[in-house]
C-alpha cells in the first residue's frame, strides 16, 4: 500500500452519483485546491463497507473536499448499490483495478476473484501528497474503529480546522 507522504497516483474513473454517469479526474479537485477522500473496496454490497460509505455523505457539502467510493464493479451495480443503501456520493469504477494496482491495494484473491481493491482509504492533499493511509487485510471483517475517524483527524491537519468523523455503526 502507498505510504504517507508518497504522491498520489493521478487517474480517470467513470463513475455515478444519483443515476447520472460522469468521469472523476483526481487531478480536478486537487489542482483547485481541494482534498480527496478516497475509499476504497472490493465489490458492492460488503455490508461491513457501506457503513462508512453511508457516513462519508456527510462530508459532500463541503467545498475544500471531495469524497469518492472506488470498487472493481460497474456502474450499473454501483447505481443499485447506491440507491438500496442511500449512499450519496459518488462511486467510481475501476473495473480491471489498474489504478487500484497504482496505489497497491489489489487483492490477489478475495474469495475467488482476482483483482479487486481491498479495503482501503487515503487522504490525498492539494499538493497530491498522500497524509492518510489505512487499509485492512479482511473487508469482510468490521474494524474495532472506522477509518473515517482517522481520516477525519488527518483532514482537521490538511483544511486547517476542526473535522468531526460521522458516526459509523458495523452490524
Amino acid at each position: 500500500m502507498i505510504e504517507d507522504g508518497s504522491t498520489a497516483p493521478d487517474f480517470s474513473l467513470p463513475g455515478i452519483v444519483d443515476g447520472q454517469p460522469d468521469y472523476y479526474n483526481l487531478m480536478d479537485p486537487l489542482g483547485g485546491g481541494r482534498a480527496a477522500l478516497l475509499l476504497w473496496y472490493p465489490v458492492d454490497f460488503v455490508p461491513t463497507i457501506t457503513p462508512d460509505l453511508v457516513a462519508a455523505s456527510e462530508w459532500l457539502d463541503r467545498d475544500d473536499l471531495v469524497v469518492w467510493g472506488i470498487s472493481s464493479d460497474s456502474l450499473f451495480a454501483h447505481e443499485e448499490y447506491a440507491e438500496t443503501h442511500g449512499i450519496e456520493i459518488p462511486l467510481l469504477s475501476d473495473l480491471h483495478a489498474t489504478i487500484a494496482d497504482a496505489y497497491d491495494v489489489v487483492h490477489d484473491d478475495f474469495r475467488g476473484h482476482a483483482g479487486v481493491p481491498k479495503r482501503a482509504v487515503f487522504v490525498v492533499d492539494s499538493d497530491w501528497m498522500i497524509r492518510y493511509a489505512w487499509s485492512s487485510a479482511d473487508p469482510l471483517s468490521a474494524p474495532t474503529e472506522s477509518p473515517l475517524v482517522g481520516a477525519a483527524e488527518t483532514l482537521s491537519s490538511v483544511l486547517g480546522e476542526p473535522f468531526g468523523a460521522p458516526a459509523v455503526t458495523y452490524e
